[in-house]
């Protein structure tokens, strides 16, 4: 049975972001949403559903990043998919005060809203400076191929990812995800913590838990040989 990959990007992302990852998988079909036409939260999963019409889902593994982790544990929620690896992804994004350690505050999300439209690229570009640790930063490692100049994500589908991650919350879902889950998390993330992936693979039944340690939020990118052997080492 051919093995199908869906791949889910984080808020902003090109599809482009998968490009090194997918390479160490020659063998596997993947399945890739377009976010262009998004102009509601809700529509990120409707999109999802209608990429994965007719796939069996017993062959497809999701693979969601950030965001598309998300979107990753509904589908798993819903569907028999074969497999689920969350890279650097979170059950809820935004976080009381108490829970800080483990995301965003609202208003933060918020002033991004009102920004956006005036001023996409510095948005964008203070984002993915966010992405990196310190220590790729003093790396030099550049994200901006795959989020400035490529991403295919309208005005209306940042606006709406920001509404959905301010909106989603994921934690009622964990408990009743059955298949095997990989959680793969930066230990110096600070878009999602390090103790959001922890708290991933502590509610998900017999997820596993893999830290990439030095890394920040931009796993599939910065590390994809890694990513990709840690799913290899996984997934069989």
């Amino acid at each position: 049975m051919e093995r199908t990959i869906l791949l889910l990007p984080g808020w902003g992302m090109s599809n482009d972001c998968w490009d090194n990852v997918r390479a160490n998988f020659p063998d596997c079909r993947f399945i890739m949403p377009d976010y262009s036409a998004v102009d509601r939260p809700d529509h990120f999963y409707q999109v999802i559903e209608k990429a994965v019409i007719g796939v069996d889902a017993r062959s497809m593994l999701v693979v969601g990043w950030s965001l598309g982790g998300m979107l990753a544990l509904r589908l798993a929620a819903s569907y028999p998919v074969t497999g689920l690896v969350l890279i650097g992804s979170t059950a809820r994004f935004v976080r009381t005060r108490a829970e800080r350690d483990r995301g965003w505050s609202e208003i933060v999300l918020q002033r991004m809203k009102q920004l956006l439209p005036m001023e996409r690229e510095r948005v964008m570009t203070d984002f993915v400076e966010r992405m990196l640790s310190e220590k790729e930063r003093e790396l030099s490692i550049a994200l901006s191929t795959f989020t400035l100049d490529r991403s295919e994500w309208s005005l209306a589908a940042l606006v709406a990812g920001l509404s959905y991650l301010a909106e989603e919350d994921c934690r009622p879902l964990l408990s009743s995800i059955i298949c095997p889950t990989l959680v793969i998390h930066g230990t110096e993330d600070v878009i999602c913590p390090l103790p959001a992936g922890e708290e991933l693979s502590a509610l998900i039944p017999g997820a596993s838990f893999f830290p990439m340690v030095g890394s920040g939020h931009a796993l599939p990118v910065t590390c994809p040989n890694a990513v990709s052997e840690a799913i290899k080492g996984w997934w069989g």
